[in-house]
């Protein structure tokens, strides 16, 4: 027997409930989202730099770290941001674990082709180097089950 699924009623475009991590620095390890309460599709991701990065050396990469104590999972491996200017955008290729894109002021496919299952844990943002600069962060879900949430961080 199938449950309604409230969450679901707020569905953008097909891609899912989109959440906004509002603009911060990417100078530092961080989590971006929060999984929480059950597994969710993660159907798209973007990343939009608002303050130039600096010139460095800054390599980012995209991990889930999982709520159950289990290791890291790679997203997305290394991309390397540093010098990139306001306006520059990121997101995941469209297959599990392969490269994070970077485009300037071209059309982006932010929505993932084959969406990536995921547990409840934390979206993380690997980062190598100490570089200024700003990126707020925007990601794409469906929850598969009735309580399941992905929230900014």
């Amino acid at each position: 027997m199938s449950q309604f699924n409230p969450a679901a009623s707020f569905q953008n475009f097909g891609v899912g409930i989109v959440v906004h991590r509002a603009t911060a620095t990417v100078a530092a390890d961080q989590d971006l989202f929060s999984i929480d309460n059950g597994p969710i599709l993660l159907t798209g991701f973007l990343g939009h730099v608002t303050t130039d990065i600096g010139g460095g050396s800054q390599d980012i990469e995209f991990d889930l770290d999982p709520d159950d104590g289990g290791s890291n999972v790679t997203l997305a491996t290394i991309l390397l941001i540093d010098g990139d200017v306001a306006g520059t955008m990121y997101t995941l290729n469209t297959s599990f674990a392969g490269v994070a894109i970077a485009t300037l002021d071209h059309a982006l496919n932010a929505s993932l082709e084959v969406p990536i299952a995921l547990v409840a844990g934390d979206i993380v943002l690997d980062v190598t180097g100490t570089e200024a600069g700003s990126v707020e962060w925007f990601a794409m879900y469906t929850p598969l089950t009735a309580t399941s949430t992905l929230t900014a961080v």
